[in-house]
């Protein structure tokens, strides 16, 4: 409850969104006077970027996409997550957007960048997805397909690798933009040592060239804590034995 409310209420939730959301500029800003800057991980590269079009990556759920409304229904209901509730809340087309995001996506689009919205929801409900976007004056371009959801026909599995790399055939990334590891890089299932090891990596490129937003209601995080046992009394047991008491 104090997570959703948090991100539904506090000032703190508002000022941080934005404040990503002005580090975000500042990296396409410096992206497009230089070159050679690509904000793409090790190993999704293909050749020099350098005379590519520029583009942006961005998660959509909780990243511009604010679904807090559903979270608050689970509370409110005492219900756990399930795949049938959260399509019908998509379907709903009703989520706002996240504080600043809409403002650098139109500046960022303004500028000749291409937005691209790759996202773990549903191929199924990317019509739904595409209109809660546009009704939030998103930028959608029509000659390119830049919503990417999960497709299974295509090889789009929950890692974004082959997807942020697809873009990378043909655009420059300047600036890649989520609420969770996996929006960064591949291998963010992993424990929780093993993803403080991916953060070390890539210690030039946060806050640079990779901006994260604040979620502590879900993410890979919480996977991290409830390996291997999954959403269970033994999952809540492991959540326990992680907080640190001194």
């Amino acid at each position: 409850m104090n997570a959703v409310l948090w991100m539904q209420t506090a000032a703190e939730y508002e000022a941080l969104a934005l404040q990503a959301y002005a580090a975000a500029m500042r990296a396409v800003e410096v992206g497009l006077a230089d070159p050679t800057i690509d904000a793409l991980p090790k190993g999704e590269r293909r050749g020099d970027p350098a005379a590519l079009a520029p583009a942006v990556i961005v998660d959509i759920d909780e990243t511009v996409l604010d679904n807090s409304p559903f979270q608050a229904r689970l509370v409110y209901e005492r219900a756990g997550y399930s795949a049938s509730a959260w399509h019908a809340w998509g379907e709903e087309r009703a989520a706002r957007a996240v504080p600043g995001a809409v403002a650098f996506a139109r500046a960022a689009a303004d500028r000749g960048v291409t937005v691209f919205y790759v996202t773990n929801r549903d191929r199924s409900l990317y019509a739904a997805t595409r209109a809660n976007l546009a009704a939030q004056g998103f930028p959608l371009a029509e000659s390119v397909e830049t919503l990417l959801p999960l497709d299974s026909q295509r090889g789009w599995t929950e890692e974004k690798g082959r997807r942020r790399a697809l873009i990378g055939e043909r655009y420059r990334v300047l600036a890649l933009i989520g609420d969770t590891l996996g929006d960064f890089m591949d291998g963010a299932d992993a424990t929780i040592p093993a993803r403080s090891e991916l953060i070390a990596t890539y210690l030039e490129f946060w806050g640079e060239r990779w901006i994260v937003l604040p979620n502590p209601s879900y993410g890979s995080w919480e996977s991290a804590l409830m390996r291997p046992a999954g959403p269970s009394e033994a999952a809540a047991a492991g959540k326990r034995g992680a907080l640190r008491l001194r």
